[in-house]
């Protein structure tokens, strides 16, 4: 006769052979994606200086950009990548090490829980210096310049 503990029981071994396997499949999966990231990297700094160039063209060719606001947007996007740049490096160097503590032979939760603040802290730096360029280039263009640029992304799902 089959009672529940025994239906019980044995849902409880079904679930234990599919989830753990299961998790450590993600995990792994997580892993390999992480460090196959490293082996298909491009140069980050030459990629952004020349996606940064390509979208300063844009603005300069689609809002009608006079020479004044040229050589202040170009002042501001130097400034931007030179504040930027020391943040960027002390984030890959942060995720090197939380990839270097997650893979490591024991487990030391103090050190990533200290690797993730210091990740969340550059992050929040990013993030505030990143807003502060674009209301500098906001308040550098016209609204009619700016309403150019919005209907412009709009059009591209921004």
């Amino acid at each position: 006769m089959i009672t529940s503990q025994f239906v019980r029981d044995s849902l409880l071994t079904l679930r234990r052979a599919t989830v753990r396997p299961a998790i450590l499949s993600v995990f792994l999966g997580g892993l390999a994606i992480a460090g196959s990231t490293r082996a298909l990297a491009h140069d980050p700094v030459s990629d952004v200086v020349g996606h940064v160039q390509t979208m300063l063209q844009f603005v300069y060719d689609n809002t009608g950009a006079t020479d004044a606001q040229k050589a202040r947007l170009a002042a501001l996007v130097q400034q931007a990548n030179a504040d930027l740049a020391p943040i960027q490096t002390s984030m890959r160097k942060s995720h090197m090490q939380m990839f270097s503590l997650l893979t490591a032979d024991s487990i030391d939760r103090a050190a990533i829980e200290a690797a993730r603040a210091a990740q969340m802290s550059a992050t929040e730096q990013e993030s505030k210096r990143s807003t502060q360029f674009i209301t500098d280039v906001a308040e550098t263009l016209t609204p009619v310049q700016r309403k150019a640029l919005a209907d412009h992304a709009q059009q591209h799902g921004g």
